[in-house]
């Protein structure tokens, strides 16, 4: 099949728009945008619902989408980092207040004016 022929059925618009699309989910992903990710990828759902790719086009989105899920595996590793330091400030403070005498029921809010 040729290259100008990407696609069995669909347009040469539809296929440019699909690689487009993937290639902003990438760059959202990068930049931690994620709910433009999730905006392109239902985008790009609906216009490969239409066509059929060509094995190559295929291959080509799909090496994209492996970068986007490594994008999601960092973010995902960086949340859970901070989930584990988030869980031990708290611990360390529960310790704080038991030590001081004050009692874990004992609810303390801080606000913080701008």
């Amino acid at each position: 099949m040729s290259g100008a022929s990407a696609f069995n059925t669909g347009s040469l618009h539809d296929r440019r728009s699909i690689e487009l699309l993937t290639i902003q989910a990438l760059e959202a992903a990068r930049a931690g945008d994620w709910d433009r990710v999730d905006a392109c990828y239902s985008a790009r759902g609906i216009s490969l619902a239409a066509c059929e790719l060509d094995r190559t086009v295929a291959q080509q989105l799909l090496s994209m989408d492996e970068e986007v899920r490594a994008a999601i595996l960092v973010a995902q590793a960086g949340i859970s980092g901070q989930l584990a330091d988030a869980a031990q400030v708290k611990r360390h403070l529960r310790q704080l207040r038991e030590s001081s005498g004050q009692l874990a029921s004992e609810r303390v809010t801080i606000h913080r004016e701008a």
